[in-house]
């Protein structure tokens, strides 16, 4: 009976040692790189979209690429398409397609440790809202004077409120499905994929996250970012969401100065645009010419 004690003791022990130090964190920082498309298209020109391939160096010497789909009339405001984890920049394309026959140019971007650009780890925001700064100053050259704003799916919605927070330059910001806070996203992820969840190895592997790759909680926490910024934000989440409650969006809301919240019945995570089909549609762009034309 000793033997078996023992035994359970040291593989509980030896399962605690992974799980902190190996298997969570690896988990978080280098999320299973996913070539995902929609509705099987895979590149602009599937769609009939006029793009060209582009790429920035980001501040630590990073090469981050992009598709950049020119507008099909002429052009009124760009648009930065921010996907989430495991996504790259093909799950956009359905959305720079109606963009850019209003009037946008979509800058379709794959995050560090993402798609086709380089990068060491996913840092949830803490690098990357610089490197979307560096595309903002990219899109700013290529069509000067025309307002910039954001587009963020998931991990993306995130990232755009963190750039914004540090960019004056980002006339708005769509935030589709995001989270508020990145421990409530990691624990209630744990839930989801194992079917518990424990605050105290939620708190146990974050922390080796940060010592790992160099950030605090809060650097990557939307809610610490949203109550500063003067752009609009509008939030769009699926009430049925399992993957990043609702909740998180509404929390946001409340604490933005200038929220707009939509909550789509029947829809779950990143859905909505089927949900809603064209009313999807009228409400990004109505949201998007009300924040960044009002004065002109």
């Amino acid at each position: 009976m000793s033997i078996l004690i023992f035994s359970l003791f040291l593989f509980l022990v030896v399962g605690y040692i992974l799980a902190v130090n190996v298997f969570g964190p690896s988990m978080i920082l280098k999320p299973r790189r996913k070539n995902l498309s929609t509705n099987g298209k895979v590149s602009p020109t599937d769609l009939g979209l006029d793009y060209e391939d582009v790429e920035v160096k980001s501040i630590d010497g990073e090469i981050l690429r992009g598709w950049l789909v020119k507008s099909m009339v002429k052009p009124v405001g760009n648009i930065i398409y921010i996907h989430g984890t495991y996504r790259d920049k093909t799950f956009g394309l359905g959305r720079a397609k109606f963009l850019s026959e209003a009037g946008y140019n979509v800058l379709l971007v794959d995050l560090r440790f993402h798609g086709e650009s380089g990068g060491k780890y996913c840092t949830y925001g803490y690098l990357e809202k610089f490197d979307i700064s560096e595309w903002i100053s990219f899109m700013e050259r290529k069509f000067p004077g025309l307002p910039i704003a954001l587009f963020g799916i998931s991990l993306g919605g995130a990232i755009a409120i963190q750039t914004a927070g540090i960019d004056k330059r980002v006339c708005a910001v769509i935030a589709e499905g995001t989270f508020s806070n990145f421990f409530d996203l990691i624990y209630d992820y744990q839930k989801l994929k194992w079917g518990f969840a424990s605050k105290f190895l939620t708190r146990r592997v974050i922390k080796k996250v940060q010592k790992i790759a160099g950030f605090k909680i809060e650097d990557v926490s939307p809610i610490e970012y949203v109550g500063k910024l003067n752009c609009p934000i509008l939030y769009i989440h699926g009430k049925n969401d399992r993957t990043v409650k609702p909740w998180h969006s509404e929390v946001l809301y409340k604490n933005s100065q200038k929220g707009t919240l939509l909550l789509v019945d029947g829809a779950g995570h990143l859905n909505s645009w089927e949900v809603l089909s064209d009313r999807y549609q009228e409400e990004v762009l109505k949201f998007l010419k009300s924040s960044c034309f009002k004065n002109k």
